[in-house]
Formats: structure tokens, C-alpha cells, sequence
């Protein structure tokens, strides 16, 4: 009787664990239906570009024969809010919006939580930045792509100075400014090692500094078990010689202070891009996104693209991305229609058809192990698995923030203490608002 009893468990234990793996490849490669001729048109909002997704519909549909049925309009970040409020009013506000995970927590309120998927699913399925979309009442959106930093660096200008390899950690920096910066007779800086230490004209310097102060070791925002933000800026771990955001903010401003060894910036450069595309600045640090505008704006840039270098000391690497995905919005009145088209857009196939448009990384586990044969999407794919984000509460009012805690240390108006600990209350009133 015991002997049969373990044979009934042991047959049990794989059909159950047959049917789990079932579920997990069902979603992985969903498609939705596309045999019906009575598919409800989906509208669809968003911050990326309407040509380049109009194109990877039209090519997904041609390529599969799948009966999509969705319109796409773009917005801007700084319109998208107003926009949907006023739809949202008029009853006219689309059924889903895509958008990148900044702009998240303005929506926790206003988007339909998916309760179908299985966290567990969920979190085999995406990369582990998709993870904040994971709320305590269910998943905000399905993720799509991500567009993770990378380092851009000058083949040229490294090769000119004797340096064949780009830089993998920050601490080789401080060598690097002084072998590729150089200053005229008057000690006007002519040429940049890094555009750091300034945040008026360094391009994406909130998304850098950030990506520093997560290598650091501060998330930059937590949430308690109720899903309750907060500012994690000004914390410091039992381990930390110092608060990790204050490490981090320390390390940039001092590029730009013309006492230290180390000055190679300052804020009378052009922007950070505009010096890299002028050859006038080693490394620069964007989005994958980016590489296709270098390439068109200056076709002799001898350039190439690098991951993000990390700390000396990281158990773990980390870089800044921008993670987009699809949420549905809980005035619609398709929502279930909504939900069957979003996870078709965001299946292997689906997905697959996008990333040969645009040089982001998939969201999706399954795509970025298979890898890309082509070399610059190699590292973009590989920073993307490596990408963190955080939960911002309002993308214009924090970068203020940030670029007030990069000043008050460069005009000396306070302490890299003090600013990190006044950025950090700053953000806090932000999430009590």
C-alpha cells in the first residue's frame, strides 16, 4: 500500500510539474487569437516613436497574418498626463498605454492590475527590472523592451593615447582624464576624458548618476510590504562607510572642481553628445537607443559601444534602463480585448519583429539568452540583464531634484552630506503628495 502510495505521489509530482511548465512556455509564446472577424479595435498611447511602431506593426501582421486590430498615437512625457486626463473626462482616453517605468506611479491609480498571470510566471518570464511592475494588488503592465545605458567611446581619441581597451570600472577614470583631457594655454578645457560633474549639459546625467548611486548600493526609492515609496537616497546599510548616494555624488562633482586632479569638465562645454559627435570627448554615456542618431549625425565618428563600467568592489553589476511596457487602463471598455492583443505584442514572435528596428533589448528572458549575432546589440542585450530602474513619482520635479544635488556641491552652497540629505526629504514630500 505504501509502495503504491509513493508511485501515485511521484506520477502526481510530474503531471503537476508538467502542467506549470505548460503554463510558463503557454504564456512565453502567446499570440493571441486571430481568427475571429469580430476583433475589437485596441487604442494604444504612447512615448515611443508612431513611425517606428506603426512600422513593426505593419511588418508583425505582413510576417504572421496575425488580424491585429490597433491604432497607435504618440505623445511626449510632457503631454502624455494632461492628454489622458482630459480623454479620461471626455470618454475618449485609448485602452492601453505604453510607456517607460518613470512615469509608472502616476498610473497606479488609474490602471487595470492584471490578476491572471502567476508572479511566478511573471518573474520567469521578464528581466528582473520588470519586477517593479509587480504591485501588492497585481501587475501593472506587461513589459515590452528595454533601453539600458551604455558607455559610447572614441576608438580615435583612445588609440591616440596609447589606450587600447575602454574602461570596465570607475576607478580607472581619474588615469584616463589625464591622458585624454587636455586644456589650452589659457586652461580652457579642448578636450574630455568624461562629461562628468555638471547636469545642465550632460545628456542623460539623471539616468547616470542614478546608475551610479544603484552601484553604490542604494536603490534609490523603496517600498514597504503595502507598496508604500520612499526615498532610500540618504540610507545607509550596517556595512556602508558611507551613505552610497553621497559615495556616488562625491565621485562626479569632483570631475568638475578645477582643484581637483581629475577636472575635465565644466558647465561652458557644449552638451555631452554634442562633444562626443565633435570628437572632443572620449566617452558618453547614453541609451542603445542612441547609437543609430551617433551614427547618422557623424558617419567618420570611429566609435564604438561598451558596457557601463562598475565599482572595483561589485558582487553584482548594475546599469540605469528605461523599461517600457503596456498597461490597460481601467476605462476601458475592452479590457479583456485589451489584455489577449497586449500579450500577443509582447510574445516572442511579436517582440522579435521590433528589436530589428531599433537597437533596445528585449524584456523577455527567452530572446536576450538567445543572444544577437549583431556585435553593438550584443552589448545592449547584455545590459539590459543587468538594468535597474526605480519607481518615480514625477520625472520633471525629480530631475530638478537631482540636478539641484549635483549644483549645491559644485557652487558649494552644501556639502555632498547635506544635498544628498535635502534631495532625499525633497523626494520623500514628493511621494506624499
Amino acid at each position: 500500500m505504501n509502495q503504491n502510495s509513493n508511485k501515485f505521489k511521484l506520477i502526481f509530482m510530474v503531471v503537476f510539474g508538467f502542467f506549470i511548465l505548460l503554463g510558463v512556455v503557454a504564456f512565453s509564446t502567446y499570440k493571441g487569437s486571430s481568427s475571429s472577424s469580430n476583433l475589437t479595435q485596441i487604442s494604444i498611447w504612447g512615448t515611443v516613436d508612431q513611425t517606428l511602431f506603426n512600422n513593426y506593426i505593419s511588418k508583425y501582421k505582413q510576417d504572421t497574418g496575425t488580424d491585429l486590430k490597433i491604432t497607435y498615437t504618440e505623445k511626449s512625457l510632457d503631454s502624455i498626463d494632461g492628454d489622458l486626463v482630459e480623454a479620461m473626462a471626455t470618454g475618449k482616453a485609448p485602452d492601453a498605454i505604453l510607456i517607460p517605468q518613470e512615469l509608472e506611479d502616476r498610473y497606479l491609480d488609474k490602471v487595470y492590475m492584471i490578476t491572471s498571470i502567476p508572479q511566478r510566471t511573471f518573474e520567469d518570464t521578464f528581466v528582473q527590472e520588470a519586477e517593479l511592475y509587480i504591485q501588492p494588488n497585481g501587475i501593472f503592465g506587461l513589459p515590452f523592451f528595454v533601453d539600458p545605458m551604455v558607455m559610447y567611446w572614441n576608438q580615435d581619441l583612445f588609440s591616440s593615447a596609447a589606450i587600447a581597451l575602454p574602461p570596465t570600472e570607475w576607478a580607472q577614470f581619474p588615469s584616463l582624464a589625464s591622458k585624454l583631457s587636455e586644456s589650452d594655454n589659457n586652461a580652457n578645457i579642448i578636450k574630455s576624458a568624461a562629461s562628468f560633474g555638471e547636469f545642465e549639459n550632460v545628456d542623460n546625467a539623471k539616468a547616470l548618476l542614478s546608475t551610479m548611486i544603484m552601484q553604490a548600493g542604494s536603490p534609490i526609492v523603496s517600498a514597504d510590504s503595502q507598496g508604500n515609496l520612499a526615498s532610500a537616497l540618504d540610507e545607509k546599510s550596517a556595512t556602508d562607510v558611507m551613505v552610497p548616494a553621497e559615495s556616488a555624488l562625491q565621485f562626479f562633482t569632483d570631475y568638475s572642481n578645477p582643484k581637483n586632479s581629475v577636472y575635465s569638465w565644466n558647465i561652458s562645454l557644449p552638451s555631452s553628445k554634442e562633444s562626443f559627435l565633435a570628437e572632443t570627448l572620449a566617452t558618453y554615456f547614453g541609451f542603445g537607443s542612441e547609437y543609430s542618431d551617433i551614427q547618422e549625425k557623424n558617419p567618420n565618428l570611429n566609435f564604438d559601444v561598451a558596457m557601463v563600467p562598475q565599482t572595483a568592489d561589485a558582487t553584482a553589476k548594475v546599469t540605469f534602463g528605461e523599461l517600457y511596457g503596456f498597461a490597460i487602463l481601467k476605462t476601458s471598455p475592452n479590457i479583456s480585448q485589451a489584455l489577449n492583443t497586449l500579450l500577443t505584442l509582447v510574445s516572442a514572435n511579436s517582440v522579435s519583429e521590433f528589436l530589428q528596428l531599433d537597437y533596445v533589448a528585449p524584456a523577455r528572458k527567452d530572446l536576450l539568452s538567445a543572444g544577437s549575432q549583431d556585435p553593438i546589440k550584443t552589448v545592449i542585450y547584455n545590459s539590459a540583464l543587468i538594468s535597474k530602474g526605480w519607481i518615480d513619482p514625477d520625472y520633471q520635479k525629480t530631475s530638478q531634484i537631482f540636478q539641484d544635488m549635483v549644483e549645491n556641491v559644485t557652487t558649494g552652497r552644501d556639502t555632498v552630506e547635506d544635498s544628498v540629505s535635502n534631495a532625499s526629504d525633497q523626494l520623500n514630500s514628493l511621494f506624499l503628495q
